[in-house]
C-alpha cells in the first residue's frame, strides 16, 4: 500500500518529472521506517521491480530524495542499495527502452515499453504524449463517447489510449478495439505492450488489436476483417503539415465507408498555432464540422501529466 506516499508512487512510477513531483507532502524528518515506506512505495514498488522505469530516471529521484533528506542524522540503507546498484548495471544494458507505469484507479494500470528517445528507429511514435494522456482523461469524464463503439486509432504510437479503452476495471464497454500506425516498430511496440495488459489468450473482442496502416493507403488495408469503424481516435497526428494531405485522404476515406455516420477524436498539443490553424482550415474546406472538446481539469485527472501543456481536443463530424 503506498498510504501517505501515494502521490509520490504514481508520479514516480510513470517517471513525471522528478522537479515538480509532490515532495510537499513528504513531512520532515523521516525516521528509518518511513524512508524504508517511502522506497519500498516507489523504487521497490513490485511494477519498478519486474519492469524497471529508465536508469536516468530512477537516479535523478534518488538523488533529489537524498537532497530533500540532506539534514537527516541517516539515511536508509536502500537509498544507496537502489542508487548504487543501478549506476553499477552495463550503460549499454536496455538503455534504448524502459517501461512507464499508469496507476489510474485501483484496480486499473497500464504498463507501457517506451522508447527513452523522443525521436527512435525514425518515429515520434515509441514514447506516450502528453496529448494521449489528455485524450485517455476526456475519455474517462466522458465514457458515453466509447461505449458500444468498435474503435479505430489512427497514429497509436505506444497503445495508451487503446489499451485503456479495453482495462476490465474502467468499464467502458467499447466495441471491438484496433490501433493502427504507419511505422513497423511502432506496431510491433504495440503489440508488446498489449500482451504486457492482457492475457491475450482471450477472446479477440476482448484485447485490443493492432496492425500497420499508412493514411496514403488506406483503401487497401483489409478492413472487411474488422467491425464497423463508429468512432475514430488520434492524438498529437498533426505536427507535421506534409502529412495532413494523407491524413485527410484517409479520413474522407474512412467517414465515406460509413456514410458519413462517423465521429472522430483528435487531440493536439498546441506547438505551433499556425500548424493547427492550417489543419481546421482544410478540414473545413473538405466539409467536416469542428467542435471543441473542454479538456479535463488537473484535479479531476486520472494522470500526472503537465497540465500547463496546453492541448487541444476536438470532435469532426461531417
Amino acid at each position: 500500500m503506498a498510504g501517505k506516499y501515494e502521490k509520490l508512487q504514481q508520479q514516480f512510477l510513470c517517471c513525471y518529472p522528478v522537479n515538480k513531483m509532490a515532495w510537499s507532502s513528504v513531512k520532515l524528518p523521516l525516521n528509518w521506517a518511513e524512508q524504508q515506506e517511502l522506497i519500498a512505495a516507489t523504487c521497490g514498488h513490485p511494477l519498478n521491480k519486474s519492469h524497471p522505469v529508465r536508469r536516468s530516471y530512477l537516479e535523478a529521484f534518488l538523488k533529489q530524495l537524498m537532497h530533500l533528506l540532506k539534514d537527516q542524522d541517516e539515511l536508509h540503507d536502500d537509498l544507496y542499495g537502489n542508487l548504487c546498484g543501478r549506476m553499477a548495471e552495463s550503460p549499454s544494458s536496455g538503455t534504448a527502452y524502459a517501461y512507464k507505469h499508469y496507476l489510474i484507479q485501483p484496480g486499473a494500470q497500464i504498463t507501457l515499453r517506451e522508447s527513452n528517445s523522443f525521436v527512435s528507429e525514425g518515429t515520434t511514435g515509441l514514447c506516450t504524449w502528453e496529448a494521449a494522456l489528455a485524450l485517455a482523461d476526456y475519455i474517462l469524464q466522458h465514457k458515453d463517447v466509447v461505449k458500444g463503439k468498435n474503435v479505430v486509432e489512427l497514429g497509436a504510437g505506444a497503445g495508451l489510449v487503446g489499451i485503456l479503452l479495453k482495462l476490465p476495471a474502467l468499464e467502458l464497454h467499447t466495441g471491438q478495439v484496433l490501433l493502427t500506425d504507419g511505422s513497423e516498430p511502432c506496431v510491433q511496440l504495440m503489440r508488446e505492450n498489449i500482451a504486457l495488459n492482457f492475457d491475450t489468450k482471450d477472446e479477440a473482442g476482448e484485447v485490443p488489436q493492432a496492425e500497420t496502416l499508412r493514411w496514403d493507403a488506406v483503401a487497401k488495408f483489409p478492413w472487411e476483417k474488422y467491425a464497423k469503424t463508429d468512432l475514430l481516435l488520434a492524438a498529437d497526428v498533426i505536427y507535421d503539415d506534409s502529412q495532413f494531405d494523407a491524413l485527410l485522404g484517409a479520413l474522407d476515406y474512412l467517414f465515406i465507408q460509413r456514410s458519413n455516420q462517423l465521429e472522430m477524436l483528435l487531440a493536439s498539443t498546441v506547438r505551433n498555432v499556425d500548424t493547427l490553424h492550417k489543419f481546421m482550415t482544410e478540414l473545413s474546406a473538405h466539409g467536416y464540422k469542428v467542435t471543441p472538446c473542454a479538456n479535463v481539469s488537473a484535479c479531476a485527472s486520472h494522470f500526472c501529466r503537465d497540465h500547463t501543456a496546453a492541448v487541444q481536443i476536438i470532435s469532426i463530424r461531417r
